[in-house]
Parts: structure tokens; C-alpha cells; sequence
């Protein structure tokens, strides 16, 4: 699929000053942040494409998203979606994982990723129909790449990159948010502002599980999977022993979020990320057992996702 719009001629390039903000009076998004550019998806199909989950469909503001991110909730993952002219913005404060599922959300149009991460790594995706175009790292542009690249260096100029060579005493990496969603805009023709992205939207949590995102490699999965699903005495789950047997006939197994089987995935989800985050956040509610056999649940959903979804490999 090529892309030859310049959708982005005639994007108001209105104020992004909250893109790069710190903390203070000022308007302020966080010190990380995703937004997600979607093509011609309403807002409920593209958070079903990111493993959306519609019983928690509601409206959120951001801050009521950060409060989810807690055990007791199971520190989901959340995403609003902000429909914009021919678009759809996927939203998600406080984590970077949308950018991750840019492949299936672009499959048979196109998405645009932009990431701010303080302490991490920013970024700059664009994915077509599943495959990746373009990248960049707003604040090392040694760090682009794709086939698209060169289509995106001007546009990448327009909105105030340098894309020469390096000067220690230039200015290129102020503001790489900001310049990094003015080619967003030049490409997509839309830009959201800080009070749309702030009012209540329509969000979900979402699974990336549940998505058409390419599988994390695991070698022998159907092996794995069967040694963790003993381990865990998982035997017994509904419908898992039928995905199994499917999978190892070389059949795609597709589950859905409200399925049996995929009401427990979501259940092992939640367990593994509470394994993760309670280290940082709630070490007392976890002992290391419970935590070690989190973990392993966690182990046995990248098993299953690269054994049962062989249409994402």
C-alpha cells in the first residue's frame, strides 16, 4: 500500500507548547505520553484494533486513566481515541505500549506514532498496512530508518528539524516533541489540541494480546506453553485444551475478550502486570512467590500469542 497524500498542506499548525512542558501551571500532557494518528478508523474500531476491551469502555480524562494504573485495578492499560477529521488519536498517558501495536493498527490503512518518553527514548513511527515506513528519535536522528524515510526528510525540515550534520551548539533537539508532531500534521492533516486530548473521550483498556500485532518470538511455543499450562495445573481452563489441539494441527486460533478462554487471558494478564508493577509500586501486597508465579503467567501469554495466531507471524 503506497501513501502519496500531503494531507498536512493545510494543517492549522496551532500551538503544541504542552507537547514539550514540564510539570507546572501550564498546560501539561506528562513526561510520557503516546498519541497514535489512525486513518480513516472510527474511535471504537481503533481501540478494538489495539485489544480494546468494551466492557470498560467509558469516558476518562487523562488524570482519571493514571488513576487506573494501581493493583487493585491490575494496572491496566488504557487508551482514549479523539476523533479528528478523517482520523482517529489513540491517546495514552503515562506509557509508550500503543506505540508497540503501530503494525496492527495501520493494516490496510496507515498509522503515526509519536512517544514522549523522559526517560526512555521519544519516537516517530509511520506504519502502512502493517509494515513499517519511517522512524526517527527526535533527539538523535542518527537513530532513523525505513523505506519512507527520504519522503519524510522534508517534511521533517518544514516543522523544524536539521537533518545536516550535527553542531554541538545548534538548537535541533529543543522541543522534540513538539517538532515531532508537526510532520504528524503535515502527514495527516489533523492536530489535536491540548484541550481535546484533556476532555473526557471515549477509553477502553486494552490488551495487546487481543491485537493482530506481530507475536514476540518464543522458540517451540506449543512445547512452552504446554510445560507452563502443567506447571500452573491449567489443564482445566475452559476451551484452552481445544486451542491447543487446533494450534497444533496448524489451525490460527482467534479468541475473543469475552470468550471463556479469553476471559481468563485477560484474568493471567492482569496477574503478570501485577507481578511487574507491584516491585515498584505495592511490594507488600505480592510475596515472591505469588509474584514468581505471576510472572510465569506472563510467560505462558507470549507462548500462546506466538502458538494460536499464526495470521501474525
Amino acid at each position: 500500500m503506497s501513501v502519496t497524500h500531503r494531507a498536512g498542506d493545510h494543517v492549522d499548525q496551532h500551538d503544541l507548547s504542552w507537547a514539550d512542558a514540564d510539570p507546572g501551571p501550564g498546560p501539561f500532557l506528562g513526561e510520557i505520553f503516546t498519541l497514535v494518528f489512525v486513518r480513516d478508523l472510527d474511535p471504537l474500531e481503533a481501540l478494538r484494533r489495539a485489544g480494546g476491551l468494551m466492557d470498560t469502555l467509558e469516558p476518562r480524562t487523562p488524570a482519571q486513566m493514571r488513576r487506573l494504573h494501581d493493583f487493585d485495578y491490575g494496572y491496566p492499560e488504557v487508551a482514549a481515541a479523539l476523533p479528528l477529521g478523517g482520523w482517529t488519536v489513540l491517546s495514552q498517558p503515562a506509557s509508550s505500549s500503543l506505540e508497540f501495536l503501530a503494525d496492527a493498527l495501520s493494516r490496510g490503512t496507515e498509522a503515526v506514532v509519536v512517544t514522549r518518553h523522559d526517560y526512555a527514548s521519544p519516537g516517530f513511527v509511520h506504519h502502512v498496512d502493517g509494515e513499517l515506513a519511517a522512524h526517527f528519535n527526535p533527539t538523535w536522528l542518527d537513530e532513523s530508518g525505513g523505506d519512507g524515510l527520504e519522503r519524510l526528510l522534508p517534511l521533517m525540515r518544514e516543522a523544524g528539524f536539521d537533518t545536516g550534520p550535527a553542531d554541538e551548539d545548534d538548537d535541533r533537539y529543543d522541543e522534540p516533541i513538539t517538532r515531532s508532531l508537526r510532520p504528524a500534521g503535515l502527514l495527516t492533516g489533523v492536530l489535536p489540541t491540548f484541550d481535546q486530548l484533556t476532555a473526557p473521550l471515549p477509553s477502553a483498556h486494552f490488551e495487546r494480546w487481543f491485537t493482530r500485532t506481530r507475536p514476540e518470538v518464543v522458540d517451540n511455543p506449543l512445547a512452552t506453553a504446554t510445560e507452563i499450562v502443567a506447571e500452573l495445573s491449567l489443564e482445566d481452563t475452559p476451551g484452552l485444551a481445544a486451542a491447543l489441539t487446533a494450534a497444533r494441527r496448524g489451525d490460527p486460533v482467534v479468541l475473543t475478550p469475552d470468550s471463556d478462554l479469553g476471559r481468563h487471558v485477560r484474568e493471567w494478564s492482569a496477574l503478570s502486570r501485577r507481578a511487574g508493577w507491584s516491585l515498584n509500586h505495592a511490594r507488600s501486597r505480592m510475596t515472591d512467590e505469588e509474584r514468581a508465579i505471576g510472572h510465569r503467567h506472563g510467560h505462558l501469554l507470549h507462548a500462546l500469542a506466538a502458538a494460536f495466531r499464526a495470521d501474525r507471524a
